[in-house]
């Protein structure tokens, strides 16, 4: 494969309308990109803030790179989206099936493990269990037919190939991977394999996301403690279960209360966090909580929960949160 097979130029082309600032973020992620060896640091410190949707078409390839899908040399991009087409292609055809034959010693009602009319009728409980939640999500952005079928298929084929349970949250993870690979103006990375393999690669990481921990709850109360005391003790003397918040927050990483773009750039924030995802998440929370804090600290038990579970209605500044939480995550380290 060829380096000019994969374009990148295209990247900065289209410029009207966007500010000075985002044009020439373009230009440097763009100047990064064209080496041979990208410099993954160097792309790190210029995408931490997140993309508006000034420069959101940086999103597909910068993604694709921090989680470890494509490599950090670029030669091999190409390669990597027709082998790996290829090998959803072979997948699908394995793994979605139709009602298989009759045989002789098998039947619809048999329940042996090695039996083709089980594992059949197993595949089409988790099919359904999971379309049902499918139908729901982000139906705004993903509504389409096409685009609820590539979704479910993504989850089925995640579920089966690791042999695990379905849970409420994969979901959200793998419509924001979906939509951040349709969305993409570059014809190339629109396509469904790469979004498969991306939402492996982040479930692989997130595996005990899954599962309330107590004691992250804890620190994340203590931290909230510490940095504003006398918010973190209105919530409490409101009756605040802060494990509500772990679970909305940090089990979902954000991915479920907010319009599409806020989480996308959530998101591109936390990929950039390369060895201290968890640690930058609280700092985020807590940002969020003092970008609020002038309703939540007058507000009794009702009104929090309302605010803080209605958190795309409430007046935020993204910009401001994701500035906030860098500079606490800077003051923790110094401590």
């Amino acid at each position: 494969m060829q380096n000019q097979d994969f374009d990148i130029e295209s990247l900065s082309q289209n410029l009207v309308g966007i500010s000075n600032d985002n044009q020439q973020l373009i230009k440097d992620v763009q100047n990064i990109l064209r080496n041979e060896i990208v410099d993954e640091d160097g792309l790190i410190k210029l995408c931490q803030q997140g993309f508006t949707n000034q420069t959101s078409r940086l999103r597909g390839i910068v993604w694709r790179l921090l989680l470890g899908y494509f490599p950090f040399n670029r030669k091999y991009w190409t390669q990597v989206i027709i082998k790996n087409k290829d090998n959803y292609n072979n997948i699908k055809i394995e793994n979605i099936k139709k009602a298989p034959p009759q045989k002789k010693n098998d039947h619809p009602l048999s329940r042996n493990t090695d039996s083709d009319w089980n594992n059949h009728f197993q595949d089409q409980q988790l099919w359904s269990k999971i379309q049902k939640d499918v139908i729901r999500t982000r139906v705004k952005e993903l509504g389409k037919e096409d685009y609820r079928e590539m979704l479910n298929r993504i989850l089925f084929l995640c579920c089966k190939l690791n042999k695990m349970d379905y849970v409420q949250g994969m979901n959200e993870f793998a419509a924001l991977i979906l939509y951040m690979c349709m969305s993409d103006p570059n014809e190339k990375l629109q396509n469904e394999s790469d979004a498969f393999y991306c939402f492996m690669i982040l479930m692989t990481s997130l595996k005990n996301n899954f599962q309330l921990q107590k004691e992250k709850v804890r620190a994340f109360q203590d931290l909230l403690k510490k940095v504003d005391w006398k918010l973190h003790d209105h919530l409490v003397n409101q009756k605040m279960d802060f494990s509500i918040l772990y679970v909305k927050w940090f089990m979902i990483l954000f991915a479920q209360d907010f319009h599409i773009d806020d989480s996308l750039r959530i998101w591109d924030c936390l990929f950039c966090q390369k060895n201290n995802r968890e640690e930058f998440l609280y700092c985020l929370a807590i940002s969020f909580l003092i970008q609020l804090r002038e309703d939540l600290i007058v507000g009794d038990f009702g009104q929090i929960l309302l605010i803080l579970q209605n958190l795309e209605k409430q007046d935020i500044n993204l910009s401001e949160v994701i500035q906030r939480a860098h500079l606490l995550q800077k003051e923790q380290k110094k401590c």
